[in-house]
């Protein structure tokens, strides 16, 4: 029995023997090396297998955290998944920085991580990594990311941390970043409504530019809160110090049609307004800054305009638009924000007590009141109209008749006709066809075979509120129908070469207004035509004179003082008489103007001042 339990055994051993040696031989797993991980997962990516050599390049991070390739690993990795998972990648770089904060590649990952940070957005996270870099390394490389991470900021409503990178950032610019980094340190601050933020912000710079900005602002807030007293003796405290030519820059947005049908008109608009900034000049320009934005064909694109220009910039006042309807919609904005604007319509203006909108054109009854003057002095009493029936006609015709006896004039006759009239021998027939005829004795001349009746009429002067080519050709009929003796009135309209071309000598003795005559005897206008010529090469109109005067108006409002939008207004409104090319102009709280216009009149072909 135990004989055979033993052969049972031996029996057993010798079959286990028989099957492993028949077994195939299992393969031996060699024994991992950070150095061959490295070169394989090298090897792959080169081959154009960034997946394999991302999870190779993880393996051997994970696996051995303390080689002195596990970083480089990290770093790898995290570059392949930079391009396709920008979260994963965000989270490898924060693992290599926690990680490994002594590796020679940490500036690198740093920069890279700020650049996702930027690239997605995330501009509090990218702040703080910012200032992180900042303490380490101050360089020119850090400007640009600066820049597009304050400016992320403002948009965002991140005020105070956009300035805080601005002042880190400014003192490694030069140049054009520097002057960059200056506007939106002014614009951000223009943000700010709280004076505690902007005392905690002095400690940020010792930088002398943005400091006494930061200064001009918090004097502007206490004014704002009716501290006149700290906020002049911070201004005191700034006056005479360097780059004093910066502090408290103010903005002002000029809102015109720089492309379109009325691209002419805004470029003239617009080169006032550069004329009068003194960018052209030797002279100290004014201590402001314009933004320029076009509406183009697009009256409707205005209000968002607008609204940009007060949330982005704070403009303390806007000029322009050009136009009536223009005008209307950009003075409903403008009230609305009480942002004080000087707009360029002949137009009415809605216009309130407490008027933002100030029209600072030629309007239809200025030049209305002035031609009544003109009449006046003249000592002309009685006028007859001949008017087209579009709007302006019968607005000017309205006004005229409804002022008229304010100046002890009557008005006799008035006839209307079509604006598409060429032909005006029936209008000026129409307008004379009833008045009294003269017994034959007292009106016959002999001219040759011919007898002349001359007309008798019972009206000193012809109002003919047209445009010049119109008038003249009006004026070209009356010769016709015998009409002498009367003097030819009108609006600003005939103010062009047409009306001496087409009217000849049937236009002498012509009265009418203008918002500028160039030909003045005013010695500062003549300077003013003589000095835009060799600048720009050709001679103003008054669409630059008028944005000359308006710029200029609020230049030397803001000159030396503080003004919120609302003392800016109640300056503007007190102005009286100022000697403004485009007249003696004075603004009114209602918003209303009142100019002491150009009174014309024509002479032998040329055109000669009556009223400068």
């Amino acid at each position: 029995m135990q004989k055979t339990t033993v052969q049972r055994l031996f029996l057993c051993l010798i079959a286990l023997m028989i099957l492993s040696a028949c077994a195939p031989a299992m393969k031996q797993i060699p024994s991992e090396d950070p150095q061959t991980l490295y070169t394989a997962a090298v090897a792959q990516q080169n081959a154009g297998n960034p997946s394999g050599a991302y999870e190779t390049f993880i393996h051997l991070w994970k696996t051995y955290p303390r080689h002195e390739l596990a970083p480089r690993a990290l770093y790898s990795a995290a570059s392949i998944k930079a391009s396709t998972d920008t979260g994963t990648a965000a989270e490898l770089y924060l693992s290599f920085i926690e990680s490994y904060p002594q590796s020679d590649l940490l500036p690198t990952v740093r920069q890279e991580l700020l650049g996702h940070y930027l690239r997605q957005g995330t501009y509090t996270e990218a702040a703080a990594l910012f200032k992180e870099i900042y303490a380490v390394n101050r360089d020119l490389g850090m400007v640009s990311p600066g820049i597009e991470l304050a400016t992320g900021l403002a948009e965002t409503e991140h005020l105070y941390p956009a300035l805080e990178i601005v002042a880190l950032t400014y003192p490694l610019s030069s140049g054009e970043s520097r002057d960059t980094l200056k506007g939106l340190w002014t614009s951000t601050l223009e943000e700010i409504d709280e004076v505690d933020l902007l005392v905690q912000l002095e400690k940020s710079t010792q930088e002398g530019e943005l400091f006494d900005a930061l200064l001009a602002r918090q004097a502007k807030l206490y004014l704002e809160q009716d501290d006149k007293d700290l906020a002049q003796k911070i201004m005191d405290l700034l006056q005479g110090r360097p780059g004093q030519e910066l502090i408290g820059k103010t903005t002002i947005g000029v809102v015109v049609p720089l492309s379109g049908k009325w691209e002419a008109v805004g470029q003239k608009v617009l080169k006032g307004v550069a004329f009068a900034s003194k960018v052209f000049s030797k002279d100290k320009a004014p201590n402001v800054q314009y933004i320029i934005r076009d509406y183009g064909n697009d009256e409707s694109a205005i209000p968002g305009i607008i609204d940009e220009l007060d949330r982005k910039h704070n403009v303390i006042s806007i000029i322009g638009p050009i136009g009536e309807t223009a005008g209307a919609i950009a003075c409903r904005e403008a009230q609305a924000r009480g942002i004080p604007s000087f707009m360029f319509t002949r137009g009415d203006i809605v216009s309130s007590e407490k008027s933002f909108c100030f029209r600072n054109f030629v309007s239809v009854d200025i030049q209305v009141k002035t031609l009544l003057q003109a009449a006046v002095d003249m000592n002309i009493t009685r006028f007859a109209i001949l008017h087209p029936g579009d709007h302006f006609g019968n607005v000017f015709t309205s006004l005229f008749i409804q002022y008229a006896p304010d100046y002890n004039i009557e008005i006799v006759r008035q006839v209307g006709y079509s604006p598409q009239l060429v032909d005006f021998k029936e209008a000026v027939n129409k307008l004379i066809e009833d008045i009294p005829q003269p017994a034959p004795k007292e009106t016959q001349e002999q001219t040759g075979d011919n007898a002349v009746t001359k007309i008798e009429p019972d009206f000193d002067a012809l109002l003919i509120p047209d445009t010049a080519i119109n008038a003249a050709m009006i004026a070209s009929y009356l010769p016709y129908f015998s009409i002498e003796g009367v003097r030819l009135f009108g609006p600003t309209l005939w103010d062009t070469p047409d009306f001496l071309r087409v009217g000849g000598k049937y236009v002498d003795e012509a009265v009418f207004v203008s918002g500028f005559f160039i030909s003045s005897q005013l010695d500062f206008v003549q300077d003013f035509n003589n000095e835009f010529y060799y600048t720009f090469g050709y001679s103003p109109s008054v669409w630059e004179a008028s944005a000359y005067d308006s710029a200029t108006v609020v230049q030397n409002l803001l000159e030396g003082a503080l003004h919120t939008r609302e003392t800016l207004r109640d300056q503007i409104s007190s102005v009286k008489d100022y000697p403004g090319l485009t007249g003696a102009t004075s603004f009114y709280p209602d918003g209303s103007v009142d100019k002491s216009i150009y009174v014309l009149t024509v002479k032998g072909s040329t055109i000669y001042e009556i009223v400068p």
